[in-house]
């Protein structure tokens, strides 16, 4: 009889809350993004809730008001002072999140110092870095975390983080990810060119280390040459785990070939999304379920669903986005004609006219609830900055049901939980979820492991030739 599957849990860091508004709550902290309390706080409450890791994003971007070089902005100093700070340029608004990013690597370097277990995973953009550079940092943080360390490989979508480099736009797609595929390999080449046995310390003979056993990479490539070796030993992991995400087909295949852990979105056909990107791994000899596919999720988390759902209706009430009936409809796919805020979408909205808008339809009712929400709660909803983070509200009972009704129909492997406020919606989590997935012999309930790759059942990596 097999063992039973776990869930696995990840937790993204963001300081300011996943939602735009949740800044403006009169329970929020202050700005948080430099304050190394939160992180301290952030990584040992979930640690406490035996979470496998900890996601941190990077920024390579910094796009502001008046950057040469970017298009007609307006940054509205009423807003900015009393909602969201808004950076309009027609199409967009920003919020506090999209405007800063700490270093991920550096936080995750402070962080390790302070947890002894839960995994750290940092970002780092294949088309602006060098897989010298990240190969060092990586073995130095799995060094100094005892094998914690984990990579999150991204190739850019901005042309505005090219302009931070030297370039006027950002390469194709394909011209990223060939860039990344020549990254991985060198950075795999890098952890293993020390085979098991390089150290000797032989004191009496004066023999420090076995020379044989450490091979240059020797890599010549379109986009890098680096001979190596690697100036760091093998750190725990040898082979620090990966992550990917994206929509591609290029970034499907790459995560199939080389990523122990994907993000997904969440859609209606996940079932279907699922088994499609297990069989892209197994079509490349790997395990599927070696291969883990966890969605992120917006959690409301409450003792009772009515205080849950006041919550998200709180959130969303503190958005000071226009409404705008175009802008929404464009947004949409559709066209609202003269619709006003009061109008209730499911007497103005045609979900099947746009399949591919449809999501965020149904992912506001499904955070709203039994509420027969207006196009006025749909805009602030999608001002929020939804993306593919599905808000899930609900008790503590109800989320954890959520969760297993999706993992025992093969959707998802695990959640990444996305905070939509601060303080307290990881504690909420932490409190009222997990103990839930714990009852049901879901999640663990004391750590096992103690390396990255362990939390995720991979065996350990041996070089021997």
């Amino acid at each position: 009889m097999s063992e039973r599957r776990h869930v696995k849990l990840g937790h993204s860091i963001w300081p300011e809350g996943r939602h735009g508004t949740g800044w403006r709550r009169r329970r929020h902290y202050k700005v948080l993004e430099g304050d190394p309390d939160f992180y301290r706080a952030t990584a040992q409450t979930a640690e406490r809730g035996l979470f496998d890791y900890l996601f941190l994003g990077n920024g390579e971007s910094s796009r502001l008001p008046g950057k040469p070089g970017g298009r007609k902005q307006n940054w509205s100093a009423d807003t900015a002072a009393n909602g969201v700070v808004n950076l309009v340029d027609g199409e967009h608004y920003w919020t506090p999140n999209g405007l800063f990013k700490l270093d991920s690597f550096t936080a995750n370097a402070y962080v390790a110092a302070l947890t002894t277990r839960i995994g750290l995973v940092s970002t780092f953009n294949t088309t602006y870095q060098h897989p010298f550079n990240v190969a060092r940092q990586t073995a130095t943080l799995d060094h100094l975390s005892r094998g914690r360390a984990a990579i999150n490989i991204v190739t850019g979508r901005s042309d505005d983080a090219a302009r931070n480099y030297g370039f006027d736009e950002q390469p194709d797609g394909d011209a990223r990810w060939d860039r990344a595929e020549e990254f991985i390999q060198i950075l795999w080449s890098l952890w293993d060119g020390w085979q098991d046995g390089w150290y000797v310390g032989d004191r009496e003979g004066g023999r420090f280390l076995d020379l044989s056993k450490i091979q240059p990479t020797s890599f010549r490539g379109r986009h890098f040459s680096v001979e190596g070796p690697l100036n760091i030993p093998p750190s725990p992991q040898r082979r620090p785990p990966l992550i990917v995400a994206g929509t591609s087909q290029r970034s499907f295949e790459f995560g199939a070939k080389y990523a122990d852990v994907r993000f997904i979105p969440f859609a209606d056909k996940q079932a279907e999304y699922y088994q499609t990107q297990k069989a892209l791994a197994a079509s490349y000899g790997r395990d599927p379920d070696s291969y883990y596919l966890l969605p992120g999720i917006t959690f409301y988390v409450d003792e009772t669903s009515s205080a849950a759902h006041a919550t998200f209706r709180e959130i969303q009430d503190l958005s000071v986005v226009p409404f705008d009936a175009r802008e929404l409809g464009r947004v949409l796919g559709v066209d609202l004609g003269n619709a006003g805020p009061k109008d209730k979408v499911k007497d103005v909205v045609d979900v099947t006219a746009n399949p591919a808008s449809a999501w965020i339809v149904k992912d506001a009712f499904l955070g709203f609830g039994d509420e027969d929400i207006t196009l006025a709660d749909l805009d602030h909803f999608i001002a929020n900055g939804p993306a593919n983070q599905v808000p899930v509200v609900g008790s503590g009972q109800e989320v954890a049901d959520w969760i297993e009704e999706n993992f025992e129909d093969r959707k998802l492997d695990g959640v990444v939980v996305f905070p939509p406020y601060q303080p307290g919606s990881l504690d909420a989590f932490v409190d009222l979820v997990v103990p839930e997935l714990q009852r049901r012999g879901l999640f663990r309930k004391a750590y096992t492991s103690t390396t990255f790759r362990e939390h995720f059942d991979r065996p350990a990596i041996a070089r021997t030739a």
